[in-house]
């Protein structure tokens, strides 16, 4: 067997362990959160074995210097090298600053047009949120402050609620979502990956073959994970500022 043949193989492995884990759950109850929840967890593991540790994976919301607050968001990939987490529930959920987010994404268990829609606007609710940029230090001095990278969405299912989903009313579904609202990249396990490459709204995406749509997924989001580099560095005083620290009450002795 050749080492391409094994690296698929394997890929293969992984895609149908995820299949038989995600569709256990559904076999055994028909109770829409608890499917919901065991799909979240079994896509965040797989994101967790497969990207470095640079990427934290959770679910939670996203919070900016103004106030500002997202939907809550099934799947972040947030930075947990340089920016500090603001928060965390007793279930794990967690509250990350918007300068931290690398991507978010919709877990579903079909895609559709409706559940493209619903994706774009969680997603939207994370890229209006205002993000900071600050100087960053090195050995020789500074460097100016990063635009804030190009946040991706993305839609995860099991299955295509389309017969197909190259075909023209699954690819308009697709492309009509755009600015904010765009979703950049998604994989239905059991049809095929997509990614939009380009800017341009009309531009149509390119597509995995049908036994490969894991492998096709995790590879297109790591390369859109590397060509955007590191996260801008966060204003951390812009939330202190936030809290009012000066204006708080003292506390009596």
């Amino acid at each position: 067997m050749t080492d391409n043949n094994r690296l698929r193989s394997a890929f293969l492995a992984k895609q149908n362990h995820l299949l038989a884990a995600l569709e256990i759950v559904p076999d055994l109850t028909g109770h829409g959160t608890t499917i919901g929840d065991d799909s979240e967890a079994n896509w965040a593991r797989v994101l967790r074995e497969f990207l470095p540790a640079r990427y934290g994976i959770a679910k939670g919301q996203v919070i900016d210097s103004q106030g500002g607050i997202s939907d809550q968001i099934d799947l972040l990939i947030y930075d947990a090298q340089y920016t500090p987490l603001l928060a965390k529930t007793a279930n794990g959920d967690l509250f990350v600053p918007a300068e931290a987010v690398y991507a978010v994404f919709e877990v579903k268990q079909e895609i559709n047009r409706k559940l493209l829609e619903y994706a774009g606007k969680k997603i939207a609710s994370v890229r209006e949120l205002t993000r900071t940029s600050v100087n960053i230090a090195h050995a020789g001095g500074t460097y100016d402050p990063k635009p804030p990278i190009p946040i991706l969405g993305g839609l995860l299912t099991t299955r295509s609620g389309w017969a197909d989903l190259e075909g023209k009313a699954a690819v308009n579904a697709l492309l009509e979502l755009s600015g904010a609202r765009r979703v950049d990249i998604g994989c239905a396990l059991r049809g095929v990956s997509f990614n939009r490459i380009e800017e341009a709204p009309t531009s149509l995406p390119e597509y995995s073959e049908p036994d490969v749509t894991l492998m096709f997924f995790l590879i297109r989001l790591f390369g859109r994970l590397q060509k955007v580099g590191t996260v801008a560095a966060v204003d951390i005083d812009a939330y202190m500022n936030a809290l009012d620290l000066n204006d708080a009450p003292v506390a009596d002795s």
